[in-house]
């Protein structure tokens, strides 16, 4: 696709997507997904051979949500601040009013003691909803590189 207007808006959606994480605003999260959809984690190891077991799972915003509530009100974690860096964003394919896009990531977490890790790299593989006048994921699925992630994964990816 060479549409630089909607490489644009992809890569606006990323970096919006990316700084509503980092800021800690996970409320906002659920908003960047159409009401039915997927959101998955999954090591590059189950991704491979195909099994779709993570550390993450929703299939519609109402799922999403769920999670927000858990994050804020029910889960014991230490509090700690998020640094998403979000690169190669390109388009793969376009259908109709669906984009495939693809993009690779590290997140780093820093706990409350000041001890900065990085928490996870990997890919995205979404499908995002093109026809409405805000871009939306349709499909978010994250596959990090290793077996294990390194501490906990209390917010999304």
């Amino acid at each position: 696709m060479n549409d630089p207007v909607m490489h644009a808006r992809v890569a606006d959606l990323y970096t919006r997507y990316s700084e509503t994480l980092c800021d800690l605003k996970i409320a906002d999260w659920p908003e960047y997904f159409t009401d039915i959809c997927l959101y998955r984690v999954v090591s590059r190891p189950n991704h491979d051979r195909g099994q779709l077991i993570g550390p993450m799972f929703a299939e519609n915003k109402g799922a999403l949500k769920d999670r927000v509530v858990a994050i804020r009100e029910t889960l014991v974690y230490s509090s700690r601040s998020l640094t998403h860096l979000v690169n190669g964003v390109r388009i793969v394919s376009s259908e109709e009013s669906t984009l495939r896009t693809r993009s690779m990531l590290a997140v780093y977490q820093t706990l409350i003691d000041g001890t900065t890790q990085l928490q996870l790299v990997g890919r995205t593989f979404d499908a995002i909803d093109a026809s409405g006048p805000e871009l939306k994921f349709r499909e978010r699925v994250v596959v990090f590189d290793t077996e294990l992630l390194a501490g906990a994964l209390v917010y999304p990816v």
